[in-house]
């Protein structure tokens, strides 16, 4: 007769299931492009569409929210994306150096970005209101087509050949999520 075990197995499963959910306040952030000297995307929200952040049109756009996270890197932060889910998403700038593009990635510490590319997502700095990066350079928005703009991080050593507008990229609380975790 196998009752002796399995009795203490379903009262050790009935336990576990009956244990409480640790619940956390995330406090939530959209990120905001100012440019006054462009009306037409200033003020506007980063939403993203196929893996990349930047202003685009359509009634299935909506501005991304992400929460920090403390970077392993001294005074950086990790953005993550909300709501949490099961697989890691988190923003970062990927492509050639000199000339980085604002993504969403998922699972980012598993990136692989390709020869003569790099992945970054624990270095973004927050200060004054504005999201920066850790290396010196600053935002540029480069027109889509229609009227999307994809945000650009430039150290200023690629060579741009294309339109673009200098930008600063705000850090608005857009309130608080939960996360039900650790």
């Amino acid at each position: 007769m196998k009752w002796p075990v399995i009795l203490p197995l379903g009262l050790l499963a009935a336990s576990a299931t009956a244990a409480p959910v640790v619940e956390r306040q995330l406090d939530l952030y959209q990120l905001q492009i100012s440019c006054p000297a462009n009306k037409n995307i200033d003020g506007r929200f980063l939403a993203l569409k196929n893996n990349t952040l930047g202003i685009y049109d359509g009634d299935d756009i909506s501005p991304v929210k992400v929460y920090t996270i403390d970077s392993q890197k001294e005074g950086c932060n990790e953005l993550h994306t909300y709501p949490v889910g099961i697989v890691d998403h988190s923003i970062g700038l990927l492509g050639p150096p000199g000339l980085l593009t604002l993504v969403d990635m998922t699972n980012p510490r598993t990136v692989q970005p390709g020869e003569g590319n790099v992945a970054q997502w624990d270095t973004f700095r927050i200060s004054d209101g504005k999201l920066t990066n850790d290396a010196a350079g600053q935002w540029l928005a480069f027109p889509g087509s229609g009227n999307s703009w994809k945000l650009k991080w430039s150290d200023g050593s690629a060579v741009i050949t294309a339109d673009f507008m200098i930008v600063d990229v705000l850090y608005k609380s857009a309130g608080e999520g939960r996360y039900n975790g650790d």
